[in-house]
């Protein structure tokens, strides 16, 4: 991905590695231009080329210099224009001359994808893969189509066009082009067995953290689609997509070779994964491939008429350009806010991108837990309210049922025998009770309530069948599960695809208070976060800051709070110690409170006595990037609003304005103002002493200072568990964490041993130590 820099020619702009300017840019057409009235003030001709630029989608950009800008916008407003500049006269810009000017380094971009996509097509032919590109008819598609059919024969791969119902007609009109553009090559279409509408009356409005549209309007009929073209259910593919890095922060950390991230049986390939916009409209310009007419427009990206990824720029736009197409699903987002909020609040809800937050069924007159759980007489036990499938033809899923007698049934899950019975009465509906509870490992627990989550909720949208490896998983045209026992190898895909709920209807309308965690005391800091000012405060003067009047009452009350926690200071009732730094503050002090090492140790000590800090860690997944009404809905409805509001935004405070958030990686503030989000990637390059201080925590928590990594893995997402493993702590990629292990291993084996042979993975840890002694290792 190249920067660019303007040169003084009409429109024209240079690539360069020096990385000068490195925004979105879009080319600006006559037709945008008279849509926002611009006539009255500048002079352009009619013409299909470009007349000027946008830098960062708003900035209307003419010979390097900012002459316009884009204010404001919604559902309900069009965006106004702020002039910097008036009585414009604009000119075409030279497109063969803007090739001219960058043509040498476009040759290479254009060869590289070119090699990329021949090198990825003859390592995967050679494994029996199909190939499919994934056409959605928006310019990074255009682009990426044209590539391939350059790179390989037309009958060597296949285009499919996802079809979800939701697209605007200019898209739909720019497949047809496509169509005929590349005349010679195979184009088919998939789409869902279910409407758009059907679907979102079925799982609520799509949120940020909840897309199922993807998965039930775009990449499950595309893989079913491409099954049945091929004929073959269990087809491996390689699907060349469109993605590219400078769309989004998480894009940005893809790779562009993914095997199985989308489908078990799928790789992606991403060719223009390092493309910005200036090369991708550079490309299409010069090769004259059609534009969708929505560019035309103003809109920089296509897709949905309605998104919960959208900006307020494309919402503006589309919502009046496209008002008739829109409505079927801006009035569900409009009855959604009439749901959920009260009249005075429902047009601030829609015009902010408040409905976006949605992360559960609250609100939604089919929202709300179908099915409840209770443990009694060493069995589980559920509860169903109401239920979309029979439990006898879920429930193989999980293991051959072995016998049916008097006492109910027998079923081999993991290894183990369990007995079951289900009973069905008019009055309290269907229960269903597993047992010997002391028996279930907590996967088989896990993959039991997947059960009961897909026996309350499965409408049959199809998105457990692409993720089977063996087409064991089947939806009948009836909309009902049926498992083909004699292929099904009970690996759980079906229901882990879903981060454990087992359904996505499930995980799309169940409520949840934190993830079925204890969330009290977690609001006890008036939403002041821990910040590093605060810190270097404490280090200089110790108790006596609290008597300096540096900061305010309520900010050193919430400071002793995070001390407490963070297990630098001594609470009040700690005899002559009370309220005075403790012995681990006294071993972090040679460091000081810069020190990535320091803030690694306060992070470990906040999993077991801080409790956002630790729902953060346990529920907030990695590799995401999160807003703060975002974690505030994953909180669930357990507490009021401002509870949650003001915890929230002590732990985001925390990220923002310590080493935690971006050196330790916790969650990285990205953007300014009010469009702050926070990528939670892990901490990649981990101090080895931190790993293993949390290791030992963890063995004073649990008592065990011998414990496998299997015992470890069962505590992540568990918040009933009495250790917090350091994966889960810092956000850090298992199989790193081995590695890690194996280096503590050699390097200090006197402070742990590893054994990781065949199916053994035991830590050992000196019982005779304690974590505050880790700390004197450093040097």
């Amino acid at each position: 991905m190249y920067g660019y820099e303007w040169t003084d020619e009409n429109g024209i702009y240079q690539l360069t590695i020096r990385d000068q300017v490195k925004k979105e840019i879009r080319p600006v057409f006559q037709e945008e231009l008279d849509y926002f009235g611009m006539g009255a003030y500048w002079q352009y001709p009619e013409t299909r080329a470009p007349l000027l630029w946008a830098e960062g989608i708003r900035r209307y950009v003419h010979n390097g210099v900012c002459v316009a800008e884009a204010k404001g916008g919604g559902f309900y407003t069009r965006p106004t224009i702020e002039l910097r500049q008036r009585e414009l006269q604009l000119q075409p810009v030279d497109v063969e001359r803007l090739w001219t000017v960058n043509q040498a380094l476009m040759l290479g971009v254009e060869q590289k994808a070119i090699a990329f996509i021949r090198e990825t097509h003859r390592r995967f032919k050679r494994r029996g893969y199909a190939f499919v590109v994934a056409f959605s008819g928006g310019k990074d598609s255009l682009v990426l189509l044209d590539l391939v059919s350059k790179a390989l024969p037309p009958d060597e791969f296949m285009v499919i066009f996802s079809d979800t119902g939701m697209e605007l007609q200019v898209t739909l009109d720019a497949v047809q082009a496509a169509r005929q553009h590349w005349g010679a090559l195979k184009f088919y279409e998939a789409s869902s067995h279910l409407t758009p509408q059907d679907s979102w009356d079925a799982f609520g409005p799509p949120g940020r953290r909840m897309r199922w549209c993807c998965a039930v309007h775009k990449s499950v009929p595309t893989v079913l689609r491409l099954r049945e073209i091929i004929g073959d259910p269990a087809a491996k593919v390689v699907v060349f997509d469109g993605v590219r890095a400078e769309e989004s922060s998480q894009r940005a950390d893809y790779d562009e070779i993914s095997i199985g991230a989308k489908n078990i049986n799928q790789v992606n390939c991403s060719p223009i994964l390092e493309w910005g916009t200036a090369e991708v409209y550079l490309y299409l310009l010069k090769n004259d491939i059609f534009l969708n007419k929505a560019y035309r427009q103003g809109l920089f990206r296509v897709g949905c008429m309605v998104c919960p990824m959208s900006s307020t720029w494309w919402e503006s736009l589309s919502s009046d350009i496209y008002a008739k197409e829109v409505l079927p699903f801006y009035s569900r987002i409009q009855q959604y806010a009439v749901q959920t909020k009260p009249k005075q609040e429902r047009k601030k809800f829609i015009q902010s991108g408040g409905w976006k937050a949605r992360m559960g069924g609250r609100g939604l007159p089919n929202g709300g837990n179908r099915v409840s759980e209770r443990i009694e007489d060493n069995s589980i036990r559920f509860d169903f309210l109401t239920q979309t499938q029979d439990w006898l033809s879920v429930a193989p899923l999980l293991g051959p049922i072995l016998d049916h007698s008097e006492k109910g049934y027998t079923q081999r899950i993991e290894g183990r025998e369990f007995v079951f019975s289900v009973d069905v009465d008019a009055e309290h509906g269907l229960s269903v009770r597993y047992a010997p509870y002391d028996q279930m490992s907590r996967f088989t627990i896990s993959h039991l309530r997947g059960v009961a989550n897909k026996v309350a909720y499965c409408i049959g949208c199809k998105a457990c069948v692409v993720q089977c490896p063996t087409n064991a998983f089947v939806i009948t045209d009836e909309g009902k599960i049926y498992i083909r026992t004699d292929r099904c190898i009970h690996c759980a895909n079906c229901i882990e695809h879903t981060n454990g709920k087992g359904c996505l209807v499930a995980k799309s309308l169940s409520t949840t208070g934190g993830n079925g965690m204890d969330l009290k005391g977690m609001n006890r800091y008036q939403h002041f976060g821990l910040r590093k000012q605060w810190l270097e405060h404490f280090f200089h003067y110790k108790s006596d800051c609290f008597t300096m009047n540096q900061l305010g009452n309520r900010q050193y009350d919430a400071l002793r709070v995070w001390l407490r926690e963070a297990g630098l200071l001594s609470a009040a009732n700690k005899g002559e110690r009370a309220g005075l730094p403790t012995p681990l503050f006294e071993k972090l002090e040679k460091f000081g409170p810069l020190h990535p090492l320091t803030w690694a140790v306060i992070w470990a000590n906040l999993a077991y006595r801080s409790t956002i800090v630790r729902w953060y860690m346990l529920f907030v997944p990695n590799g995401e990037v999160y807003e703060k009404n975002d974690l505030v809905t994953m909180l669930g409805d357990g507490h009021s609003q401002a509870t949650r509001d003001n915890a929230v935004t002590a732990l985001l405070e925390t990220l923002r304005h310590s080493p935690i958030g971006s050196v330790l990686k916790q969650g990285i503030p990205l953007g300014s103002g009010n469009n702050l989000r926070y990528a939670k990637d892990g901490w990649e390059t981990p101090d080895a002493l931190a790993i293993l201080y949390a290791l030992y925590l963890w063995a004073e928590a649990t008592g065990r200072y011998t414990f496998t990594l299997s015992q470890m893995q069962e505590a992540r997402g568990n918040p009933d568990a009495l250790g917090m493993d350091p994966v889960s702590i810092y956000g850090l990629n298992p199989t790193a964490f081995r590695d890690i292990l194996q280096d503590l291993a050699l390097n200090l084996p006197q402070q742990i041993r590893v054994t990781f042979v065949k199916d053994l993975d035991t830590v050992h840890l000196d019982p005779n130590l304690k974590s505050l002694d880790i700390l004197d290792l450093a040097h």
